[in-house]
């Protein structure tokens, strides 16, 4: 009878670092799961919004059409709208007087154009009348949209496996979500780098988006995409980690031993 008690307490001795080892490992995985749960409703609210870009004409950058200056402009995933200066010599509104260092003195009106390039262009001689249209840029907002509706659902099916984990705490299922994670950063990193290639190619290409002299920054919507693909990251790392066999001794405890042992899977 001593000898079995003095053997179970020395069991219990030698599984306590692992037992405390297993908190650890359960309370970041938990947070891991949480963080996923929430980037998932940041991401939704990231590819709805029109703060990726923001291209900036400080006090109006002339555009190739005469007599329109661009003050601003702010680009979403797949809408881009312009905050735009239109000279009017013949208008006699007072406050129509633009009095800024870029445009001092020139008589016009304001507006707000708006470009989306989900929808077909209204097309003159084979030309679209908007000027903003460019079929590269809408390339670029379908391969940004079908990444990112994908990265959806994927990031809401990796949310499932995670909490699917703490009711079964087989490694397999671990390095599953750690994979539907991995998949997730992956999509979400697409949209990313592509959002950065539009800005380039606005740059490069379509003056009359981004002008000479003109200059863009990056928004706060591409901020919290990037902060999805960082959560997710970490998601995947953290999961791929803990997935590692604990057979007999270096499990915390019986039930997690047997979980980890060799299974057949029948019919």
């Amino acid at each position: 009878m001593e000898t079995d008690k003095m053997s179970t307490a020395s069991s219990v001795a030698e599984r306590r670092p692992l037992m405390q080892a297993l908190v650890i490992e359960r309370r970041i995985l938990f947070a891991c799961t949480v963080l996923v749960g929430l980037s998932t409703f940041i991401w939704i609210t990231a590819v709805c919004t029109q703060k990726w870009i923001h291209i900036e004409g400080l006090n109006g950058v002339e555009l190739p059409v005469k007599g329109r200056y661009l003050m601003y402009s702010d680009s979403g995933v797949w809408q881009i709208c312009r905050y735009v200066f239109f000279e009017d010599k013949n208008s006699t509104e007072s406050n129509s007087t633009v009095r800024t260092n870029g445009i001092l003195g020139l008589k016009g009106q304001f507006y707000t154009k708006c470009t989306n390039y989900l929808t077909q262009p209204v097309m003159d001689a084979g030309k679209p009348i908007d000027k903003a249209y460019n079929v590269d840029i809408a390339n670029y907002v379908r391969t940004m949209l079908s990444f990112g509706i994908i990265s959806i659902f994927v990031m809401a099916m990796g949310c499932g496996f995670s909490v699917y984990t703490f009711r079964n705490p087989r490694y397999m299922f671990k390095r599953l979500a750690a994979g539907i994670h991995f998949i997730s950063t992956s999509c979400t990193f697409v949209v990313v780098q592509v959002m950065m290639s539009s800005a380039d190619h606005m740059k490069k290409s379509v003056k009359y988006v981004y002008p000479e002299l003109a200059y863009h920054y990056y928004h706060i919507s591409f901020y919290l995409a990037c902060i999805v693909v960082l959560v997710n990251f970490f998601a995947a790392a953290s999961f791929l980690w803990y997935s590692r066999k604990r057979k007999g001794d270096k499990a915390a405890t019986d039930e997690l031993a047997m979980a980890d042992e060799p299974t057949i899977i029948g019919r």
